[in-house]
């Protein structure tokens, strides 16, 4: 019987999470009454730790813990101790948002209102256990632009191919088009073969430092973290960090580069392309998910590919445009 009423909720959201095993007695009833009710329920139901509080009409109004019962005299009513700021979802609710709410306010169970304020369920501590699971296990995959959160090392060939072919094809795509760029230098690298050697370096720092940036903003906007009011100051937190970091690889390669090659225009150049792509990636890493959460997409399962399409082709770009102004030093 329990199950029939969440057959109505979609997948994922709180209604189709919750439970309906909870307590919920009128404001009128006393505490003796409410301990008396408790006493009379099966020992094996597991019920959450609140008791909720209804009015005539249904409709959820406040919440006692079960601690509090303890701690009042028998005949005083509910409505005398009860909790009136109820923090609670409603059964449209995404379940991932739900999980957020109870992990920022702490709490083992919150109550699920339908759209009149009628409380219809209660989401569980254990519930929000499984919620993580699943998401952290869609952002894993995600994150490695796989479609398909259920593929693992035993699933049949068919489902393998579907789950990871089409981003495979959009990096095809990206990789073409960094491809592309560096056939614009074409002359350039033939004139200074050495060019070749670390093009890669500048191209896969500036990736590594947006991978970072996309795996902590896609966390944070899961979490909540980031709004309106604080983007500004990320953005440019995240600018004085990238660049921070790209002085520091930039510089120890440049060095690095230098008592190897002998060459100090080609550690100047390589040390500064790493500056302004560790730089670019870490805006980047900011700007694509929340541009992918805006157009409505997921931003952890496109963001990867497309950060890395840019750094890719900007580390490419940055790297030999400076190089062909002392093309002549670098021969």
């Amino acid at each position: 019987e329990e199950v029939r009423p969440l057959l109505g909720y979609p997948d994922e959201t709180a209604g189709g999470l919750m439970t309906t095993a909870y307590v919920a007695l009128p404001r009128s009833a006393t505490l003796e009454e409410a301990i008396a009710f408790l006493r009379s329920i099966d020992p094996d139901t597991d019920i959450p730790n609140y008791l909720y509080v209804i009015d005539e009409n249904q409709r959820l109004v406040g919440v006692v813990s079960l601690a509090d019962l303890l701690r009042t005299t028998p005949q005083t009513r509910l409505e005398e101790v009860m909790d009136p700021k109820v923090i609670y979802v409603t059964a449209d609710t995404d379940q991932e948002e739900a999980a957020r709410i109870m992990s920022k306010y702490d709490l083992s169970a919150v109550p699920v209102v339908d759209n009149r304020q009628h409380l219809v369920g209660v989401i569980t501590f254990d519930d929000l256990v499984e919620v993580l699971e699943e998401e952290a296990t869609e952002d894993i995959y995600h994150l490695a632009s796989v479609s398909d959160e259920d593929l693992d090392p035993e699933s049949p060939l068919p489902e393998q191919i579907k789950g990871r072919l089409p981003w495979l094809y959009l990096n095809t795509l990206t990789a073409l088009f960094a491809s592309w760029v560096i056939s614009n230098f074409e002359h350039i690298i033939a004139q200074a073969a050495v060019l070749a050697l670390f093009q890669s370096v500048v191209a896969g720092q500036g990736g590594n430092t947006a991978s970072q940036n996309v795996a902590m903003t896609v966390r944070s906007l899961a979490l909540g973290k980031i709004s309106p009011k604080n983007l500004l100051r990320i953005l440019v937190k995240q600018f004085l960090a990238g660049l921070a970091l790209g002085l520091l690889v930039g510089s120890m390669v440049g060095l690095g580069v230098y008592f190897w090659r002998g060459n100090l225009y080609l550690s100047l150049v390589l040390g500064s392309a790493l500056v302004a792509n560790l730089a670019l990636g870490a805006v980047m890493g900011v700007l694509v998910p929340l541009a992918l959460k805006a157009a409505g997409a997921d931003p952890a399962l496109a963001s990867s590919i497309l950060v890395t399409a840019v750094t890719d082709s900007a580390g490419f770009f940055i790297f030999l445009s400076l190089a062909s102004r002392v093309l002549d030093h670098l021969k």
